[in-house]
């Protein structure tokens, strides 16, 4: 398979452009671009740069979530940069955080749950819980990779998947059929939603969460 050379066909590809991954984590476009600038970056772009872009696999899409909720729970950019130059050497994996992990941080280190105890991911080493519980209580614990697809929206939007298995990676509705949130979106615009979700053999209630989810992106 060929490089893909445009937008479009990076599109068609499951990438994102900054703008969508912003979107997507709760962060800003620009502070994306800055997630994959840098020596070494937080995420590494799998993809070609179009017209000086960059682009965001699907893998990336997920990592960035849990770079966003690290950052957004005060650990500092130093310190993640770190954390993620760390995990690559260990794990030979360009992509760590879009693993199967639950991670917890209290805003200084980044900890993994592991069968009920604590692990420094810095180190590799099992936390002493009784310092560290304390300063955990109250925390939000993130999983921040699924081994199949992602649910960008899962409490409101709960139809809407990014899959790569599945229409080259682009979001879907998976309501019975399959169809991608933009295909779907755009029918409901032209015919209306009834007449959408009867051509597609879909729910309207897929239709309207396909909807939503095309407006958040382009917001």
């Amino acid at each position: 398979m060929q490089t893909p050379e445009t937008w479009i066909e990076l599109g068609r590809h499951g990438a994102f452009t900054t703008s969508q991954v912003a979107a997507l984590v709760g962060s800003t476009p620009e502070r994306v671009s800055s997630w994959l600038a840098g020596h070494p970056p937080l995420i590494i772009s799998d993809l070609p740069s179009v017209a000086g872009r960059k682009a965001v696999s699907f893998d990336g899409l997920v990592e960035a979530r849990a770079i966003a909720y690290l950052l957004n729970e005060g650990v500092s950019r130093r310190r993640l940069t770190k954390l993620m130059d760390t995990l690559r050497r260990r794990t030979k994996d360009s992509h760590p955080l879009a693993r199967d992990r639950e991670l917890i941080t209290n805003g200084w280190g980044v900890y993994e749950m592991d069968d009920g105890k604590i692990v420094n991911l810095l180190n590799d080493c099992y936390a002493s819980e009784v310092i560290i519980r304390p300063s955990l209580a109250g925390r939000v614990e993130f999983k921040s990779g699924r081994a199949a697809w992602l649910e960008p929206y899962p409490e409101d939007l709960p139809l809407v998947r990014i899959d790569p298995a599945r229409a080259f990676g682009r979001p879907v509705v998976v309501d019975g059929a399959t169809v991608p949130t933009e295909t779907l979106a755009a029918t409901a615009t032209i015919e209306g939603r009834e007449e959408a979700a009867d051509w597609f053999g879909v729910s309207e209630t897929a239709v309207d969460q396909a909807v939503t989810f095309e407006e958040r992106l382009a917001a």
